[in-house]
């Protein structure tokens, strides 16, 4: 940044030049044209000359002419393809005007200068290159201007100059200073109004310099080995400078510094800090020093130690505005105020801040810093320093969709409403207010952290949320520790962090309250762990607010007047408290279930009786209940499975080997009897498989003598588990299932047309599942490893048939009773504790329906069975057909 000193000579020196263009001749002319009309054209070959044009007389300077120097004075100088050089190449007062075409302007001199338009004069410069070992063009006093397109100027010292009063007008100029006879700054503003388009500026020093003015930059570039645009006001003078487009680039060891009062706006544009020093503001995209600051539309502020660097006097303000904007460091904060200085920074509209040490806003211990955030994203940390007794005041206030990613250390007023918070580490504030709509998140889970409050903390219907190991009393977990009092209402959100659930006593400890604890924590959606159920409590001792894997109660009349009637008599000892267990094992358990019964077919249950064909069809459905987790669980569930199947070869006899299909669902629900919380199940399964059966036929009927069954499937399932508020499981299981099956019927009675048969039948059979393993979201390890095991069927069916001759059909009614074990575990385990399910080994069968059988080999039949065991029943319908060829 320009010391102020250089502002008061600059303007002293263009005093200068327009006190002495005024007072014309400045030196012995060798050519001169004056007087009203009069006309002189200076040719290819003329004496290379110094001219004087004055009292509204014109020079034309033919393509090829030259001079050493043109002073006009209220005169008029026109040029095409012009040579100009010596001490100076032109110069306008007194309402002149010059066009010039073409051509050059080269001062050998590092006192010269390339010319200056004064006191309302007018310098119109098209395609000309411009070379000054001293300073370049300048422009100064009211009504004065100068205009330039398609022309490259390099200087010694200042390239170009504008004054008090004058404009300057560029377009698709490139314009650079190298400092080896000034300042070394290709544009150098101390008051007027410049426009410049399309242009590059590149300067030792500076590339742009302002103390005073207005500058509108479209779509060019600033380029400086210092300051690229350095803007320094005072207090008659502060200049503002807009720098528009997207093609727009400020880029040097400082991209730009902007003090006293000056104002930089940057529309769409790139303003870019490269410096590696250490010193100040050196590698800031933007330095401020008590200046004003605005970003929109897309303007970036990219730095390497700094995005922007603040610093500035206690009774000064740094004022930013980043409207749909981003500002980043690769090596350091997004926004740096390491010394004192006040600042007041709004972030909005998309907008971003991005430090590339981790910090977005660093903020000295001796600096104030009001950061407001609405509908834009800060990734860093939030670092307020303290020195001694003296500390940083950082206020945030995250609004209308912001979100901050980092922590807030020595944080003073910290406010959000409608906005988001991920801390990524340890955190501290002074005051915390979590309004409506606003999420605090402790982290990801990865860690834990603890967001400390020394003063105190109000709530108006915002969200913390916690990650926690649920397990017992001494679980990690994520911490909001209030040293003040705490008040209003917070909603409280628990993601379980890999813990299996366990008993507790006083719990997890997840706010604590040093001062008055009035306010409230509720919990929302629910906090599972393994088969626990957790639940947030306020211990009546310490105010602070726990989770306890037991539910609820309404506290006891006698503790709040113990002088009630009932109340009388020796005190009883509370009772332990329960367990509170999730319904989502429920549902695990009856997708097992379900999965498992869903193709158990035998003999029967494919030949209908001996009323058999060799393709059929059946359908089958089911509804069952049991309870569950020390009976807290009322699991219902129903099922449907379509088997098809034929025979590949047989005999007349019954015989025969053949293959079926099967395609089935079911659904279950668990409802928790002490929670009202409750879990769906879902199951959807095919399955293919073989049968074979032996049929030996005693004495002359078909339906008496010996068979012998077996088949072997595999099955695949796809199963789903939706809890109240919790994410959908999906996974997937699989299984193998094969069973043997023995009869024998005998004739029990005989009449007629009809006889009565009595069928003695056992089946025994194997399901083996493939390693079930399923980890939920919220980490809890789901697995069915024991579920596999042989189970067995053992009864008796009686049946009768009636036969007439004809074409009259057979029907045979039938009545079964049996008695079913199964081997296997009905556990499915969570976290390797086994959920406790009421699913008898042993229960009993009865079932009944009738088949019938046409001439034309067309079957049906139907039936009904109920299952009954301790704590379980099952009813299930069947429909089959068949046909016989």
């Amino acid at each position: 940044m320009r010391p102020l000193s250089q502002c008061s000579q600059r303007c002293a020196l263009f005093s200068a030049i327009a006190l002495s263009l005024a007072t014309l001749p400045l030196q012995v002319s060798a050519g001169t044209v004056t007087g009203p009309g009069n006309t002189h054209t200076l040719n290819p070959g003329d004496p290379n000359e110094l001219w004087d044009v004055t009292d509204q007389a014109e020079l034309i300077i033919a393509p090829g002419g030259a001079t050493s120097g043109i002073q006009v004075d209220n005169a008029t100088v026109t040029g095409n393809g012009a040579l100009l050089g010596g001490l100076f190449g032109i110069r306008l007062a007194n309402t002149s005007t010059g066009t010039l075409t073409g051509g050059s302007i080269i001062i050998s001199s590092t006192s010269g200068d390339a010319g200056v338009v004064a006191s309302g004069s007018t310098l119109d410069i098209e395609g000309m290159t411009i070379t000054s070992a001293g300073r370049g063009l300048s422009s100064t006093g009211a009504g004065s201007a100068l205009t330039l397109r398609n022309t490259s100027i390099s200087a010694g010292g200042e390239a170009l100059e504008l004054g008090d009063g004058a404009s300057l007008v560029l377009d698709n100029v490139q314009a650079s200073s190298d400092g080896s006879s000034g300042a070394g700054i290709a544009l150098d503003i101390s008051g007027g109004t410049a426009q410049v388009s399309n242009s590059t500026f590149n300067g030792s020093a500076n590339g742009v310099a302002m103390t005073g003015g207005t500058l509108l930059l479209a779509d060019s570039q600033v380029q400086a080995t210092g300051t690229a645009m350095a803007l320094a006001g005072n207090a008659a003078s502060q200049p503002t400078a807009t720098v528009t487009g997207s093609g727009s680039l400020i880029s040097g060891s400082i991209g730009a510094s902007v003090t006293n009062g000056s104002t930089l706006n940057v529309v769409g544009a790139t303003v870019r800090g490269t410096g590696t020093g250490t010193s100040g503001g050196t590698g800031a995209g933007v330095a401020l020093i008590n200046g004003n600051l605005v970003l929109s539309q897309g303007a970036r502020v990219e730095g390497t130690r700094h995005g922007i660097y603040l610093t500035g006097s206690a009774v000064g303000n740094n004022s930013i505005q980043i409207d749909a904007s981003s500002v980043t460091a690769s090596d350091g904060p997004a926004i740096n105020a390491p010394l004192a200085g006040n600042a007041d920074i709004t972030v909005s509209n998309g907008s971003s801040l991005v430090g590339g040490n981790g910090v977005a806003l660093q903020v000295g211990a001796n600096a104030a810093v009001n950061l407001d955030v609405t509908g834009s994203s800060i990734s860093g940390d939030i670092v307020g320093a303290t020195l001694g007794a003296n500390a940083a005041t950082v206020n945030v206030t995250l609004g209308s969709g912001a979100q901050l990613q980092g922590a807030i250390i020595n944080g003073t007023n910290v406010a959000l409403s409608d906005a988001s918070w991920l801390l990524t580490a340890d955190s501290n504030v002074q005051q915390l207010d979590v309004g409506s709509g606003a999420v605090v998140q402790f982290g990801d889970g990865s860690a834990f952290h603890t967001l400390q409050v020394a003063g105190n903390y109000s709530g108006d219907g915002g969200t913390l949320r916690f990650n926690t190991v649920l397990a017992g009393d001494d679980a990690s977990s994520d911490r909001l520790v209030i040293d003040g009092d705490s008040s209003g209402q917070t909603n409280v959100e628990v993601n379980n962090v890999g813990g299996a659930g366990a008993l507790t006593s006083r719990g997890i400890q997840l706010v604590q309250v040093g001062g008055a604890s009035n306010g409230q924590f509720d919990l929302i959606g629910r906090a599972v762990g393994g088969q626990y159920e957790y639940f947030l409590f306020k211990d009546a001792g310490d105010g602070d607010w726990y989770l306890r894997s037991e539910l609820p109660v309404q506290p006891d009349p006698c503790d709040i007047d113990p002088t009630l009637p009932e109340c009388e008599g020796p005190v009883e000892p509370p009772p332990e408290p329960e367990p509170v267990l999730r319904p989502e094992p429920g549902a695990y358990l009856a997708n097992l279930q379900a999965a498992g019964g869903m193709f158990r077919l035998g003999y029967h249950h494919r030949q209908a009786g001996q009323n058999g064909g060799r393709a059929w069809a059946r359908v089958d459905g089911t509804r069952s209940g049991f309870g569950a987790n020390l009976q807290q669980l009322n699991v219902r569930g129903s099922s449907q499975a379509l088997s098809v199947g034929t025979q590949l070869f047989g005999n007349e006899r019954g015989s025969g080997v053949g293959v079926m299909l099967g395609s089935g669902n079911g659904s279950s629900t668990s409802t928790s009897v002490l929670t009202g919380y409750y879990a769906r199940g879902k199951v959807k399964g095919n399955a293919l498989g073989v049968y074979g059966t032996w049929r030996g036929v005693g004495g002359d009927d078909p339906y008496v003598g010996l068979y012998v069954d077996g088949s072997v499937q595999r099955a695949v399932f796809r199963n789903e588990v939706e809890g109240n508020a919790l994410a959908t499981e999906r996974y997937d299981s699989k299984a193998w299932q094969g069973a043997v099956e023995v009869g024998y019927a005998v004739t029990v009675r005989q009449s007629g047309n009809s006889r009565v048969f009595l069928e003695p039948q056992l089946q025994v059979g194997y399901t083996r599942w493939d390693d079930v393993r399923h980890v939920e979201r919220n980490g809890t390890l789901v697995h069915t490893a024991d579920a596999s095991g042989a189970f067995g069927r053992v009864g008796v069916r009686l049946s009768g048939v009636t036969r007439w001759d004809g074409s009259a059909a057979e029907v045979q009614p039938y009545l079964a009773a049996n008695w079913l074990r199964n081997g296997s575990n009905p556990y499915v385990r969570m976290d390797d504790e086994a959920v406790d399910a009421r699913i008898p080994r042993q229960r009993g069968e009865f079932s009944a329906g009738a088949s019938v059988r046409f001439p034309s080999g067309l079957g049906a039949w139907a039936g009904l069975a109920l299952e009954r065991g301790s704590g379980y029943h099952q009813r299930s319908a069947q429909l089959g057909l068949s046909y016989r060829w």
